[in-house]
């Protein structure tokens, strides 16, 4: 039951997330500016192959040659890049998207987190360090979340392992920005989602699929804010975080 429980909890922090952010306008400035970025980015790509790339395969391949048994795969050859160009580009820029977003976004998602935990959590005050240690702490949470996706390409064939394992990832790295800004090591977090993992799955499993919609993502950065300190932050005797410099 405690489980279902924490399960259900991570859950809800998502939702929650998602829900604060499009109830506080004042949090929108946070989230507009990359997805413009992005917007603008794929009215590019788009543009480029409707106008220039697809006209150019199409007249490429009605100048090819084939003799009279092989005409019918110039049908096919023609269909094939109506396909490519009208259904598989659009949906695997359409799968990107959020990660896209995201890229972009990273560096005011920080000051989203910063804004919204300094009014909603000011018992639990950011670390005072310096710009240097920020980026070494991020380069720390960067190198982890490489390393877990490599591992997820060995787990991914095996469905239930591998959406869980894809789950868990996700769930935390929306802790990432919190646990920065309270100047925790890798080490630190890992320690503290060990004891709440089903919680950090709960978000996770809720987050992988928000992510495929670009500005509910702002809502998931909120919603793993929320995560972080009402649950993950008491999750376990914590260092001195002044003298975790490494």
């Amino acid at each position: 039951m405690k489980a279902l429980n924490d399960l259900t909890y991570g859950a809800e922090c998502a939702l929650r997330g998602i829900r604060i952010f499009f109830t506080r306008p004042r949090l929108w400035p946070y989230a507009l500016p990359p997805l413009l970025v992005v917007l603008v980015l794929y009215a590019g790509i788009l543009s480029a192959l409707i106008f220039w790339a697809a006209p150019e395969l199409r007249e490429w391949a009605a100048g090819l040659s084939f003799p009279g048994w092989l005409s019918w795969f110039q049908t096919v050859l023609d269909w094939s890049l109506k396909l490519f160009f009208w259904i598989v580009i659009p949906l695997v820029l359409f799968y990107f998207i959020g990660t896209f977003y995201e890229m972009f976004g990273n560096m005011l998602f920080d000051i989203l987190v910063d804004a919204f935990e300094k009014e909603a959590y000011p018992e639990h005050p950011g670390a005072d360090q310096p710009y240097g240690r920020v980026l070494r702490l991020t380069a720390g949470y960067i190198l982890l979340t490489i390393v877990s996706y490599l591992v997820y390409f060995l787990l991914f064939w095996i469905p239930v392992v591998g959406f869980l394992f894809r789950g868990a990832i996700c769930g935390r790295s929306y802790l990432h920005d919190s646990a920065v800004r309270q100047g925790f090591h890798v080490s630190v977090l890992r320690m503290q989602v060990a004891k709440n993992r089903m919680s950090v799955l709960g978000f996770g499993i809720i987050a992988r699929f928000a992510e495929a919609i670009p500005f509910l993502i702002p809502g998931l950065v909120i919603g793993g804010s929320i995560l972080y300190h009402t649950r993950i932050l008491k999750a376990a005797a914590l260092p001195d975080r002044n003298k975790l410099s490494a």
